[in-house]
């Protein structure tokens, strides 16, 4: 399963980067949610009025050298954000050749408790190492924040590279969320409950954001779902 899901999903998911001037800063990862070239990611990823581009993978051999050569990357533009809920809509400037899944958007209130599901991005981007990773982990936990955002925790810690990467169930390879980083509670209970806590409290887990919040910003966009 998981290597279906792999091979599914890498044309899909990008390497996203800041531009400024001639230099590129690695930020984390976006991915294909339309074919009309529109891709989702992490709106934290984002600061201010960054010139943002993302880089799709371009080599697909079975052992992928460790690359840290120039990467090609693609301009985007920024067209929906919702800081609250801590997406991003983004779309290719230009036209290109796309490759994406068919019927890319799961049923996130479908998905129990102990489901497997798997996430995919570029977890040591911020080291000039452009490989994918694809990790396997469990839903642990189904929260409602606050805000009314639907947040899913999933035991398996991913890396900084892999925020704004898609969720994806094991069982029909849909994605049902978007990956916002490592439970981080002080972060979390800030961003989603209003609220602070003075004690520091590590966890083993990470959480990603449901899909059908993304869903919402396309539908803003006029798009039709796929």
């Amino acid at each position: 399963m998981l290597q279906d899901i792999y091979i599914q999903y890498r044309g899909a998911c990008m390497m996203l980067f800041q531009k400024d001037g001639t230099e590129l800063s690695f930020r984390g990862t976006a991915f294909l949610a339309h074919p009309d070239g529109y891709l989702i990611t992490a709106a934290h990823l984002i600061t201010g009025s960054m010139e943002l581009m993302v880089a799709p993978l371009t080599k697909t051999e079975d052992f992928a050298p460790v690359r840290t050569e120039t990467v090609a990357p693609y301009p985007v533009d920024i067209r929906l954000f919702d800081q609250d809920r801590d997406l991003a809509l983004l779309k290719f400037r230009d036209e290109i050749e796309l490759s994406m899944p068919h019927h890319i958007i799961g049923s996130p209130d479908q998905v129990p408790v102990g489901n497997s599901v798997a996430c995919l991005g570029f977890p040591f981007g911020y080291y000039n190492i452009y490989n994918p990773l694809i990790k396997q982990a469990v839903i642990s936990a189904k929260i409602l924040s606050a805000n009314k955002t639907k947040i899913f925790l999933f035991d398996s810690l991913v890396h900084d590279g892999n925020h704004g990467g898609p969720l994806i169930n094991i069982y029909d390879g849909r994605v049902i969320g978007v990956v916002g980083g490592r439970f981080e509670l002080q972060e979390i209970l800030e961003r989603y409950f209003g609220k602070t806590s003075e004690i520091p409290i590590k966890t083993d887990v990470s959480y990603a954001v449901s899909i059908e919040h993304a869903v919402e910003l396309m539908e803003k966009e006029e798009l039709t779902v796929i």
